[in-house]
């Protein structure tokens, strides 16, 4: 015990935590995906382990005091903390150190571009604050088990055996044909049963094609507050498992602050569909092609005239990494939208190619495959010799001279496609029901109703 002079709390001088720094520990969920597609086509093993009480491993490294417990307490009195426990700001980023200073120890590298991601010449180590997935080779099973010896040592750690579920993450496999499936049913249902939506008629897309605008009138706190509630759950789905609701989700987070009766509807609608394709779940495969990337644009198709755009990789199969948004600034043209598009999903290419260096995945079918485009005047603009290409957005201009750049010294290469076979084309608008459903298909999410039947029943 020692003597309370504050209030309340007495904390230490040092820097409070980010909120980026709080995250830090976590592994994003395209990494996760990654490691399930080559996991499937290399037929690795999986087992997952849960630290108990992750944070209380950990010692302060700042002076925190808090109060006594009620009946515990003693007037001017209060407890110095030594352990970091769940609810302060700083156990996250010290229980991250801790892990990847004993990972370290082991001979674990860590991978520069994710943090949460370890390798070595036996295994692939991945972690989520306190689930802990290894992945490795049958004649690395030595090894693997020497791995979790030398962590139990260190942490109280439970053995979950092989992985079948992962936040929430359904995972099944069929090994002899070398394929795994990753699906949200269980999520799905939950989150439609919490908002009483599982009797209305599933929709066949979830979005419809008109035109949504901002609510002139100002909506009830208690709508806002259920509208927030439901976006936000579907956007979990659609960062995980579902990118053909992702366009959906990003356009209904316009609305967060007043959502108007129409825009209610919506997100009803979007979790509705969900529900009525909860069994669709992302297939990798080693009959599929090895990594393919996409890039689209909607021009100028936002009420204030900036353009949507979206990115699509796939590995194996399936889609690994998505992304739908509106671009900040506002295009002068269809070829502008694209270039922009075009910059950020080649830096994220460039990023995978990193990433599968760093884990020593030699994609040699891979290697020189183009980006996808459906704009023939972008791709020209690239590719000719003598920039053609005129516009007087300074930005914009930076990115066509570096995306010319990265081209001509063959970093990357740009390939046309037609609109109609453009695998990224739902993440950039709605689509009417035929197109959605061949988007689904280009997406590689399939009906896994009768394996998840299975699987419960072997469970």
């Amino acid at each position: 015990m020692v003597k309370y002079k504050s209030r309340l709390c007495v904390r230490g001088d040092k820097q409070r935590l980010t909120l980026k720094d709080t995250y830090a520990a976590t592994l994003t969920a395209k990494v996760f995906r990654a490691m399930m597609a080559i996991t499937a086509v290399f037929d690795l093993e999986t087992n997952q382990y849960d630290v108990q009480n992750a944070f209380p491993h950990c010692d302060l490294d700042e002076v925190v005091y808090c109060e006594c417990p009620e009946g515990f307490g003693q007037t001017g009195m209060c407890i110095l903390l030594l352990k970091a426990l769940y609810g302060l700001r700083r156990a996250p980023r010290l229980w991250q150190q801790k892990l990847i200073s004993r990972l370290n120890q082991l001979g674990l590298r860590q991978v520069a571009d994710e943090s949460c991601l370890f390798v070595s010449q036996a295994l692939i180590l991945i972690f989520f604050v306190d689930d802990i997935i290894t992945m490795f080779h049958r004649e690395f099973r030595s090894q693997a088990f020497a791995l979790k010896t030398a962590l139990t040592e260190t942490f109280d750690i439970k053995d979950l055996g092989e992985l079948k579920w992962f936040l929430g993450v359904r995972v099944i496999r069929d090994r002899p044909n070398r394929k795994l499936w990753l699906c949200q049913d269980s999520y799905v249902d939950k989150i439609t049963r919490r908002f009483n939506l599982q009797f209305d008629r599933p929709p066949k897309t979830p979005m419809s094609t008109e035109t949504f605008e901002k609510n002139p009138d100002k909506a009830s706190p208690q709508d806002i507050h259920l509208y927030q509630q439901k976006v936000g759950s579907l956007l979990y789905a659609t960062t995980i498992t579902r990118p053909d609701v992702a366009r959906t989700a990003n356009k209904l987070s316009e609305y967060l602050t007043n959502p108007s009766k129409k825009h209610l509807a919506a997100v009803d609608r979007a979790i509705a569909y969900l529900y009525g394709t909860r069994s669709l779940g992302i297939e990798y495969s080693n009959n599929a092609n090895v990594f393919l990337s996409a890039s689209d644009a909607a021009f100028a198709d936002n009420v204030d005239r900036k353009s949507t755009e979206g990115y699509l990789f796939m590995l194996f199969g399936g889609p690994i990494d998505w992304r739908a948004a509106k671009q900040k600034t506002v295009t002068t043209s269809t070829t502008e939208a694209e270039l922009l598009a075009l910059s950020h999903t080649t830096k994220d290419y460039l990023w995978w190619k990193r990433l599968f260096s760093s884990i020593e995945l030699d994609l040699e079918e891979a290697s020189d495959e183009p980006i996808l485009c459906d704009n023939k005047q972008t791709v020209q603009v690239l590719q000719k010799d003598q920039p053609v290409f005129k516009t007087q957005l300074k930005h914009v201009d930076i990115q066509n001279h570096w995306l010319r750049q990265e081209v001509q010294q063959r970093h990357i290469r740009v390939r046309w496609i037609p609109t109609l076979r453009m695998p990224a084309d739902g993440l950039t608008k709605a689509l009417p029901k035929q197109r959605h459903d061949e988007f689904v298909r280009m997406l590689n999410l399939v009906n896994i109703n009768q394996l998840i039947q299975d699987s419960n029943k072997k469970a």
